[in-house]
């Protein structure tokens, strides 16, 4: 089974970039977390842990969670220290319910549009279940509103929105059993100062998603012999 793990993750961690082959560790001196799940060596994933005796192929359904979002770490953006009363950058209600509409029609739309496997809202023999939650929102610059920005919100330059982390679980929809656990970052991929706004943060996020969500399907389409 362990070819076809590495497929899948190879997809969901971008493992195909990487200058090495990865493995999953195996032997006495594995490192396991949770009982069966095995470090994965050689990941471009800051850490990548895996179930070796797991057979992703006999998924095709998915059954995506809403994006969690309950506990984020926010890094304040630097260039906005010096500014007299700035406001420190919070996650509202609204911002969440913008990330999480974001990240499941990024999700949709690569799994179900482009590749062909369903998402679904109950648990099946075949239903790969996908859980995953923000854990760190880095803004480039303050929040683009009256009170953070001031008066006349004066034009900001920055090289995208900034970044964020993300940590995803794989587990069987059925049994409950996580399959593995990934985390990752993105940060925009602008490499020019631009205009700082609400509606180009808002796409740069969309952005990060899709590749995100993009690299799950890629590993899909590999256990299912697609690519």
């Amino acid at each position: 089974m362990t070819g076809r793990i590495l497929l899948l993750l190879g997809g969901i961690a971008m493992l195909a970039a990487c200058a090495k082959t990865p493995e999953v560790q195996t032997g006495a001196n594995a490192e396991v977390i949770d009982g069966n799940l095995h470090k994965i060596d050689n990941s471009t994933f800051k850490i990548a842990y895996v179930d070796p005796d797991a057979d992703f192929s006999k998924y095709n359904r998915v059954l995506v969670t809403p994006l969690g979002l309950d506990n984020v770490e926010i890094i304040q953006p630097g260039s906005s220290s010096s500014i007299v009363g700035r406001k420190d950058w919070v996650l509202t209600d609204q911002d969440k319910t913008m990330l999480r509409e974001a990240y499941m029609e990024a999700m949709k739309e690569q799994l179900e549009t482009k590749g062909g496997y369903p998402l679904v809202s109950e648990p099946g023999d075949d239903v790969l279940e996908i859980s995953a939650i923000i854990t760190t929102i880095a803004p480039a610059a303050a929040k683009d509103d009256n009170t953070s920005r001031g008066a006349g919100r004066t034009r900001v330059y920055t090289e995208g929105a900034g970044s964020m982390a993300i940590a995803v679980a794989y587990g069987d929809s059925k049994t409950g059993e996580v399959l593995g656990l990934a985390k990752d970052s993105r940060a925009s991929n602008n490499t020019s100062f631009g205009v700082n706004n609400s509606v180009t943060n808002r796409s740069d996020v969309r952005r990060m998603l899709t590749s995100w969500a993009s690299n799950i399907r890629n590993g899909l389409d590999r256990v299912h012999g697609k690519q």
